[in-house]
């Protein structure tokens, strides 16, 4: 080999050694895996809802790798293109996000976060959903649990009260009505017992142990695991006991049953509104009529004085009370009459002559006369409850719609109307064969209403919630 070569080889040789040592270290210091963060970033809340004054949305945001971190990026999925960047020196290991909601915003968009690392690197995406709905609306509505029955396969909410020990299978409605500060009544429709079965293939009672209506109490206050009741009204067995009697005549012709449509604590008493059917086909009645008790709901009697014809228009209804009187909604029973406005002062409860009807022609109550009491609700109204919201200071009616085969609310600034559109506090597509629809009185505050519902399969009761917004216009 000449000298020229021999040199060449060995700086070739010399080279190769080189590249082996520096490529050996940089694997030692781990220099050929690029650093990935992961879960860089935690938040309280992804789901926003902006402030009714500030009109901001904000959450609280920590970092594990704050040193690390050279920006953090902001983008907007939805609406106009949106970028921010916020450097290292205005964030904190703990930082309060805040977004500016702008006119343009559409209903519903994201906010998508990430951070930027001094080596480059990008830190995993966090997404922000923000509810940008104004006006007044129903943010959320859904079950909570069951109220009565047993629980069928696969049921995964709660079911706080095994009525099965007060020989309460199968039951329907759920007329609540507080009866002391903390206390509540509960009403049951026809009510059978152990032996009830729920029946897909022909829903609705069956089994033994008949009875028109049961009474439950409670003494829940927090209503978001359930109602759970304290006891029911009950016979020397310990089963849940008729209060209004019905004939169990189911040729049609006679006293079929009687079925309670509302109740309150007026005039230093509990009173339950009810109808006596003579034939479900065509849902035809006999009367409407009233009980009273005078032992906080241990024992009840027949109001003789107080009954209303089988075409009444408050054949069927709902009270509430408010500034010394109790105000009943009512409706022909049935599922198909529009409604009317009664008012009576709260000791005249059992006196029908001084009951005072709304006339929308005059703009008057006038006394005496059922069949002047004017339509406020021009709609197909079933089975109903309404409140007085103490938090949004409206009056919301809730009821049973065939048409819409739903639950339908409707709010009012005054009990005499205007009355909203209808709003869907419940739809069939959701809960099948739902019906029946009253406010817990625990309603008339806060932004949650909370209502019992029924539905035919499986032909038992169950708590429901709806989650109101009253959000004023974006402008304001």
């Amino acid at each position: 080999m000449s000298p020229e070569k021999n040199r060449n080889y060995w700086i070739l040789i010399a080279f190769a050694i080189i590249t082996i040592i520096i490529s050996s270290c940089s694997k030692e210091e781990g220099s050929d895996e690029p650093y990935i963060p992961v879960d860089e970033i935690s938040l309280a809340e992804t789901d926003l809802i902006p402030d009714k004054e500030t009109k901001t949305v904000s959450t609280l945001l920590q970092f594990k790798n704050l040193d690390n971190i050279d920006y953090l990026v902001i983008n907007k999925s939805g609406g106009e293109s949106y970028s921010e960047k916020i450097s290292r020196s205005e964030l904190s290991s703990s930082y309060l996000f805040t977004y500016q909601v702008r006119t343009s915003d559409p209903d519903f968009f994201r906010l998508i976060l990430k951070a930027v690392y001094l080596d480059g690197n990008i830190s995993k995406e966090i997404s922000l959903n923000v509810d940008n709905r104004w006006g007044f609306f129903i943010r959320n509505v859904s079950r909570i649990a069951r109220v009565t029955g047993a629980p069928v396969s696969g049921e995964t909410f709660p079911s706080p009260n095994n009525t099965l020990n007060w020989n309460v299978g199968g039951t329907d409605l759920g007329i609540v009505w507080e009866m002391e500060p903390g206390k509540y009544g509960i009403f049951f429709g026809d009510t059978f017992g152990r032996d009830f079965k729920p029946n897909p293939t022909n829903p609705g009672p069956n089994g033994g142990s008949w009875r028109s209506n049961v009474l439950a109490f409670s003494e829940d206050k927090n209503l978001d695991d359930g109602l759970t009741f304290s006891s029911m009204a009950t016979d020397a067995r310990g089963d849940a006991r008729e209060i209004v009697y019905g004939g169990k005549d189911g040729s049609g012709n006679g006293d079929w049953t009687s079925i309670p449509t509302a109740a309150i604590r007026t005039n230093g008493a509990d009173y339950v509104h009810y109808f006596n059917m003579r034939n479900w086909t065509g849902w035809i009645t006999n009367y409407s009529g009233m009980y009273k008790s005078t032992d906080n709901g241990l024992t009840w009697e027949k109001c003789e004085g107080v009954t209303f014809s089988s075409n009444s228009p408050f054949g069927q209804g709902g009270y509430f009370k408010k500034d010394g009187y109790v105000y009943m909604i009512g409706t022909q029973t049935g599922r198909d009459s529009k409604a009317a406005l009664a008012r009576f002062r709260e000791a005249d409860i059992e006196n029908r002559d001084q009951y005072e009807y709304w006339n929308g022609s005059s703009g008057q109550w006038i006394k005496g006369d059922e069949n002047l009491a004017t339509v406020i609700i021009d709609d197909k109204v079933g089975e109903l409850s309404f409140i007085y919201s103490e938090t949004f200071n409206k009056w919301f009616v809730a009821y049973f719609n065939g048409d819409r085969y739903n639950i339908t609310m409707r709010t009012a600034e005054q009990i005499t109307g205007p009355w909203s559109e209808p709003y869907e506090l419940a739809a069939g597509k959701d809960y099948a064969q739902l019906y029946g629809s009253y406010f817990h009185p625990l309603s008339v505050n806060g932004d949650n209403l909370y209502f019992l519902m029924s539905m035919w399969m499986p032909y038992n009761v169950f708590l429901m919630k709806a989650e109101i917004a009253d959000m004023g216009s974006f402008q304001d």
